[in-house]
C-alpha cells in the first residue's frame, strides 16, 4: 500500500471518530444548557471545557473572545479556521474518503459525501437550541451509520487496518482529555459530579450503569481508564491497536516497528495503575502522562509507516 493511501485510511478513521465524539459532546452541553444560567457570564463557565475539549481555547480567546452562544457555536460547528469544527472535520473526512475511494466501500464515501454536499449547500444560519441540535444529530447519525459500513462492508486487509488504528487511537487520546479536562475542575464537593460528566462525555454512562452501582470517581476513573471491557476506555483502545498492528505485522515485531510496541506497551502499562490508591493530584498527574503519551504515539506510528507527520495544535 501507498503511504499516502495508509495516511489517508489514518486519518479517515481518526476524524470519523472525532466529528462524532464531538457532536455527541456539543449535543449534551445543549441539553445541560437549559437546565442552567442564560447569562454571557455562565455561558463562559459551561462551555469552557467544551471549547478545551472540542477545539482551541486560546484560539478562540485569540480571535473571538466573545461568550454568547452564538459565538462558541459558530466556532464549534462551522468556523474553519477552528480546525476541529464540525464543518472542517466534514470537509478533511471528505477530502481522505476521495484519496482512498479504491481502498473503501462506496457506500461509505457516498454517505460522508452526502453530509458534507448538505452542509454546503443549506449551511447552518441560525444557531438556536433546536436547530443546533438538529444539525448535531444528523452528524451524529452519519457518524454512526459509516462506522456501520465500515464493519460489515469492507475486507479485512491493510485498509482496514489503517483506518481502525486511526479510531482507536483517536477514541483512546479524547478519553483521556475528557477525563483530565473533567479532574481539572474537581474538587471534594464536585467529585461525584465531575466523575459523572466524563461518563456522560464519554458515551459510556449506560455502559457503565448495566455493571455497578459504584459512583466513586476512583470506580469511574478506573473504568475509563483501564478496563479492557469499556468500549470507550482508554485500555480498549490501546489493546484494539496492538491487535491491529500484529495483524499488520503478520504476528512479528519487526526492528523499524521496535519503538512503536515500546511505546505502545508502556502506555497499556501505565493505564493498569489503580486511581483507588492514588491521591487527587496523583490522578490528575496520572492522566495527564498518559494524555501525552497518546499524543506522542501518533508521530511514531505515522515515522514507523512513513505517514505524513501530523501537526501538533498546542
Amino acid at each position: 500500500m501507498l503511504s499516502r493511501v495508509a495516511d489517508s485510511l489514518y486519518w479517515l478513521g481518526r476524524y470519523g471518530e472525532r466529528v462524532e465524539t464531538n457532536a455527541h459532546i456539543m449535543n449534551m452541553q445543549m441539553d445541560q444548557m437549559l437546565e442552567q444560567g442564560s447569562t454571557e457570564r455562565h455561558y463562559k463557565q459551561q462551555w469552557s471545557e467544551v471549547l478545551d475539549i472540542c477545539g482551541y481555547m486560546e484560539d478562540y480567546e485569540t480571535r473571538i473572545n466573545s461568550y454568547q452562544l452564538e459565538h462558541i457555536l459558530r466556532y464549534l460547528l462551522t468556523d474553519t479556521k477552528n480546525f476541529n469544527s464540525i464543518n472542517a472535520l466534514l470537509e478533511s473526512i471528505r477530502t481522505n474518503a476521495k484519496n482512498t475511494r479504491d481502498c473503501i466501500p462506496n457506500e461509505l464515501f457516498e454517505e460522508w459525501n452526502s453530509l458534507y454536499l448538505t452542509t454546503k449547500n443549506a449551511p447552518l444560519e441560525d444557531y438556536n437550541v433546536l436547530s443546533t441540535t438538529n444539525y448535531l444529530q444528523q452528524v451524529r447519525k452519519t457518524s454512526l451509520t459509516a462506522a456501520g459500513i465500515i464493519d460489515s462492508l469492507m475486507t479485512r486487509d491493510e485498509s482496514f487496518l489503517f483506518l481502525k488504528i486511526g479510531k482507536w487511537l483517536e477514541r483512546s487520546e479524547k478519553t483521556a482529555l475528557i477525563t483530565i479536562k473533567m479532574m481539572e475542575m474537581e474538587n471534594d464537593a464536585s467529585r461525584h459530579f465531575a466523575a459523572t460528566t466524563c461518563l456522560q462525555l464519554t458515551n459510556s454512562f449506560e455502559e457503565y450503569t448495566r455493571r455497578t452501582r459504584n459512583r466513586e470517581s476512583d470506580s469511574i476513573l478506573n473504568f475509563l481508564v483501564g478496563d479492557t471491557k469499556c468500549s470507550r476506555s482508554v485500555a480498549y483502545g490501546l489493546r484494539k491497536i496492538k491487535r491491529t498492528l500484529l495483524d499488520i505485522e503478520a504476528e512479528k515485531v519487526h526492528s523499524y516497528a521496535v519503538q512503536l510496541f515500546e511505546a505502545l506497551d508502556e502506555l497499556e502499562e501505565l493505564v493498569k495503575l489503580d486511581a483507588g490508591r492514588m491521591t487527587l493530584e496523583e490522578r490528575k498527574e496520572w492522566i495527564r502522562l498518559i494524555h501525552a503519551r497518546c499524543i506522542q504515539f501518533g508521530p511514531i506510528f505515522s515515522k514507523t509507516y512513513y505517514l505524513t507527520p501530523p501537526i501538533l495544535v498546542k
